[in-house]
Order: structure tokens, then C-alpha cells, then sequence
């Protein structure tokens, strides 16, 4: 079995119980932070890319 990271993406917090994606880990924390976010919130474009590099592999655009 692959050894998955359980340092948090978003925050690098260690949590055991945070959701999996694509082999990275976003704690439960920052998941609820995500689900709760409005578009028109500050955050939002800072969750948004991460999500990106995550995903896609790709580094945020500056």
C-alpha cells in the first residue's frame, strides 16, 4: 500500500482524518473551511488554487 502524506495541503496540519485527493491530504479543518466558502469571500481564490495544484499538478499563476 502507497504511503499517502498526512501533512494538510492547505494548512500542513497533521490529521489522520482528513479526506484523501489525489493522493494528498486536506484536514478536516480546512475541508469545512472549502465547503463553506462563498465565492465572494476572500479565501475563496486561495482554496481554488490549491485545489489546482492538487489536482492538476499545476503551480498557481501569479
Amino acid at each position: 500500500m502507497e504511503k499517502l502524506n498526512k501533512l494538510c495541503v492547505m494548512c500542513g496540519a497533521i490529521d489522520y482524518d482528513g479526506i484523501i485527493l489525489n493522493g494528498e491530504t486536506i484536514c478536516k479543518a480546512c475541508e469545512e473551511k472549502i465547503i463553506n466558502t462563498k465565492v465572494v469571500d476572500s479565501d475563496y481564490d486561495i482554496y481554488k488554487e490549491k485545489i489546482k495544484i492538487v489536482l492538476f499538478d499545476q503551480h498557481a499563476i501569479e
